[in-house]
């Protein structure tokens, strides 16, 4: 199995070596959820259990304080590890961090023999969860039994910028990306355990919004065999969605300067990434601000390599005909779901309706980047094109 290779002994001391304790790479928040949930049967630390709602528009606030919640975070890593069942899995992940660390080919090698990791890939609000949710149903998993921290998105964290702040403190991409990927698989490896293989593999389901950030590292990661299911959907529907996500179109019908959610964070995050400051965004409609996220999301997920080159890709259109199509046809691939129907996939013409100026602004947008994927021997779904 990944990760069980024992700790190397210290270097002799006419020796040059590295050594990191857990001060430098604490554990996650998510990970830290999964091993007091692994040994003890729940966490101290509160997990969102609705992952897979694709109706309702709720805004999830962290009630505690940097501090307040990274004391939590390593209490509740310092209680799991302090049990033989905890040790063991903190180790493993510790372990399989160096591996991807170091390139150690053999613990990759073997990481890909036995499963299929099928990853849905797709800027927010375009449909990633219902794909996620129906994924897992489709090879024999009950979605509502899979934790947030190991279907949803968000991690393995995974960003444009190699710092990101956490708790206050500027954190490298090897502590985000590359050690909670380490995490995750060790996490993904224990909680499929018992998973029975379909298609001749076990499958292992992922939702992964952020993986566009560092295609080649996700891609070389989880192997030859993963699959890349991508969903597009047409901006003026998913902004609306997002404002709706995060607390209702604000009275001026200007992008918030402080972002209410996750996804206006990310949407502020491209426009810093460009230079321009949060006051700056502040000043701009809402839509024009989300259209700069989609453009570079969409430009970054052909340009970056996530599709560039890659032949175990499907792109989807937001559509509940391609949408259910899509879960029929795997439903019977797998040939492991109780239930051999799709479930229904809810749309809207809200954008229509409310912002048909938005739908006109994003026309250039669209045919820009149907040029640039073009360009790259890609379509865009045509199906966007409907507004759903």
């Amino acid at each position: 199995m990944p990760g069980t290779t024992p700790i190397p002994p210290d270097p002799p001391k006419n020796t040059l070596g590295l050594r990191f304790t857990a001060e430098h790479f604490p554990a996650s928040a998510s990970f830290a959820i999964f091993m007091e949930t692994a040994v003890f049967g729940s966490s101290s630390i509160k997990d969102n259990p609705d992952w897979g709602d694709q109706i309702t528009e709720k805004l999830s606030k962290n009630q505690l304080t940097i501090d307040d919640f990274a004391n939590k975070v390593r209490d509740a890593a310092n209680r799991a590890f302090n049990t033989p069942l905890g040790r063991a899995l903190g180790l493993r992940a510790y372990n399989l961090f160096g591996d991807l660390l170091t390139g150690n080919a053999k613990t990759l090698g073997a990481m890909h023999l036995d499963r299929r990791f099928i990853m849905i890939v797709s800027a927010p609000r375009h449909g990633g969860s219902y794909l996620t949710k129906e994924m897992y149903r489709a090879v024999g998993v009950d979605a509502k039994a899979v934790p947030n921290y190991l279907a949803h998105d968000g991690y393995p964290d995974a960003s444009s910028f190699w710092y990101k702040n956490s708790g206050g403190h500027p954190v490298p991409a090897t502590r985000t990306t590359i050690q909670q990927t380490a995490e995750w698989l060790i996490m993904s490896d224990w909680y499929f355990r018992n998973l029975q293989p379909a298609d001749g593999l076990k499958n292992i389901v992922k939702k992964g919004t952020k993986m566009v950030y560092m295609p080649d590292f996700f891609r070389e990661t989880f192997g030859p065999k993963t699959e890349w299911i991508i969903a597009v959907r047409h901006p003026a529907a998913a902004c609306v969605s997002t404002y709706e996500k995060s607390g209702g179109l604000p009275d001026n019908e200007c992008f918030p300067e402080k972002p209410r959610s996750v996804i206006e964070r990310w949407v502020m995050d491209s426009w810093v990434r460009d230079g321009f400051l949060p006051s700056q965004v502040g000043k701009m409609p809402y839509f024009t601000a989300y259209l700069h996220y989609w453009v570079r999301y969409h430009q970054i997920l052909m340009v970056g390599g996530m599709l560039r080159g890659n032949p175990r890709h499907v792109l989807i259109g937001y559509h509940p005909d391609v949408m259910e199509g899509f879960i029929l046809t795997q439903i019977n691939r797998y040939k492991v779901a109780e239930n051999h129907m799709p479930e229904r996939f809810y749309v809207s013409q809200k954008a229509i309706e409310r912002h048909p100026d938005w739908v006109q602004e994003a026309r250039s947008a669209i045919e820009n980047m149907e040029t640039l994927w073009q360009s790259f021997g890609h379509n865009l779904p045509e199906e966007i094109h409907e507004v759903f």
